[in-house]
Formats: C-alpha cells, structure tokens, sequence
C-alpha cells in the first residue's frame, strides 16, 4: 500500500464546482465534478444519467475501485455473478478487478454519482467524450460510432487499454 500512498496527496487546495459542462459518455450524460488534479489523485468524481433500457457494457477496471451512488431512478449493476438493483439512497462499491456491468432497468432516466479511486479514470472519460448541448437529455442510444471520424472515438478500445480499462 505504501505506492499508492505515495501517489495519493492532500488535496492542494479547496475546490468550488459550479454546474459542470455536460458531456456524452458514449451511452450516458454527465459531467465531471472533481478530478484527480482536484482531490491529490485519491478520487474523481463525476455525475452520470442513463436512459431507461441503456447500459455499459461488461469491463474491468486494473487500476482503480467504483463506487456507485444513485440520487434517482434504478440502477442495475452486475458485480462478478451477483446482481444488485440500486434506487435512490443505494451506494455500491465495485472493486477493481472484478468484471462489472450496468443498465437503468428502471422506466425513468437515472442519475447517480461514481467515484473512481484513485482518480485517473476522468482522463479516460474526457479524451472520448463529446460535449453535450446544454438542454441534453440521457441518449437512447450510443453516441461513439465506429464511423465517426473524430479520434477519440475511433481509437476509444486502445484507449481504454491504456488507462487500464478492459472490455469483456
């Protein structure tokens, strides 16, 4: 533990996060609150909405926990083999490692808070990430497609190798 002790410092400063500019998560919408530059790398923070029916394919994280936080909605999260349904108030935490997957199996648009621990994941989620209008509403269906032409999308697998994130 003493590594990621080393790699985790006090937060350098206070931080105020006015409403944070929207972004396409590829099936979700959201913002990111906080970031490792914010926190001294122990955390990110960022807010998500799924559309009801919509989710994020089965992946393992190498390097950091998931924590899950719903302020509304339901939240479907499969953790290994275990199924846990989240409703406001439900917090869950993923360890890394651990093949997880997760789906609004509610009828209503979701919200609910992750926190990555330690940070890093942001920078995955803001170098694919398309910015949202500001009247956006959760998509119903993916926003990375495979023909687009921006690299991030294009190169977002790569990507996600590189920060640790594998596609099951």
């Amino acid at each position: 533990m003493p590594e990621v002790q080393a790699l985790i410092q006090k937060a350098p400063s206070i931080k105020h996060q006015p409403l944070s500019k929207r972004y396409y998560f590829d099936v979700g919408l959201g913002s990111v609150c906080l970031t490792g530059a914010d926190t001294g790398g122990a955390y990110c923070l960022l807010e998500v909405s799924l559309a009801p029916g919509i989710g994020v394919p089965r992946h393992i994280h190498t390097r950091e926990d998931e924590t899950y936080y719903v302020t509304s909605g339901e939240l479907e999260v499969i953790v290994g083999e275990e199924v846990f349904v989240l409703k406001a108030g439900d917090t869950l935490m993923a360890p890394r490692d651990i093949p997880h997957e997760l789906r609004n199996s509610g009828n209503v648009t979701n919200h609910y808070l992750l926190v990555f621990s330690p940070s890093g994941f942001e920078e995955f989620v803001m170098a694919t990430a398309l910015p949202a209008p500001d009247n956006a509403v959760a998509p119903t269906e993916r926003q990375l497609h495979v023909e687009d032409p921006a690299i991030a999308i294009q190169n977002v697998h790569r990507l996600a190798t590189d920060y640790g994130i594998i596609f099951c």
